[in-house]
């Protein structure tokens, strides 16, 4: 049974990714050993086997097909434009997906697979930059320009509290009770700012489309 015979198209994967980012696993929740999805929306990483296994539930089939094992779905997720990664050794204690983020664990021997048919050896592998803090002391953190810390960014909106950081104001509410707001980086990771807490604020929609494309930026 493949993705093409159950219409399984680029919204049913997002739709499963998102149910995974908040803790709906499914019947199939034991994490994966070396294999994740790149959410395209947020740019985080999260299991392979929890994201196709609830994906399978919501297509009626009841469970993953008897017949399926990891590399089942890879090529059609390729297809729908997914990025994938494929570390070298798997590792029940990597602390990915639905475990959390840990950057160094990035630095483990793994295979990005790009939609358009690249394979990049290490390409997900942090670097060390030195940043300082508030109190004026110098650290070394590792940052990633392609995969953000899915961890980070939930202790920014669990700070907002629903609120927007810039006018101050909520929009509306998920399906799962949580304020919706977005996670903005002060200083651009196009502009090499980096992916950690002191370098993002929560915004609404509207504030956050201002900071892009408006005639003046308030964070910068």
């Amino acid at each position: 049974m493949s993705f093409e015979k159950m219409k399984i198209g680029r919204n049913d994967v997002q739709k499963a990714l998102e149910a995974v980012k908040i803790g709906n696993l499914g019947r199939n929740n034991s994490p994966s050993r070396n294999t994740y999805i790149q959410c395209p929306i947020d740019k985080d990483l999260w299991d392979h086997k929890a994201v196709i296994g609830l994906l399978w539930e919501s297509a009626d089939v009841g469970n993953r097909p008897r017949e399926w094992v990891t590399t089942t779905d890879e090529r059609a997720l390729s297809d729908l434009g997914f990025v994938r990664v494929k570390f070298e050794h798997q590792n029940g204690r990597r602390v990915l997906g639905i475990n959390g983020f840990n950057p160094s664990e990035l630095l483990d021997p793994h295979t990005v697979f790009w939609p358009d048919g690249r394979e990049e050896y290490n390409g997900f592998a942090p670097k060390e930059s030195h940043v300082v803090d508030r109190e004026g002391r110098k650290t070394t953190v590792l940052v990633n320009q392609h995969v953000r810390n899915s961890q980070f960014k939930q202790d920014v909106l669990d700070a907002a509290n629903g609120v927007c950081d810039a006018c101050e104001g909520r929009t509306f509410q998920k399906t799962n009770g949580e304020w919706f707001l977005e996670v903005h980086h002060r200083k651009w990771l196009s502009e090499g700012g980096l992916d950690i807490v002191e370098n993002m604020v929560a915004l609404c929609p509207n504030c956050h489309r201002q900071e892009h494309y408006g005639c003046s930026r308030r964070y910068f």
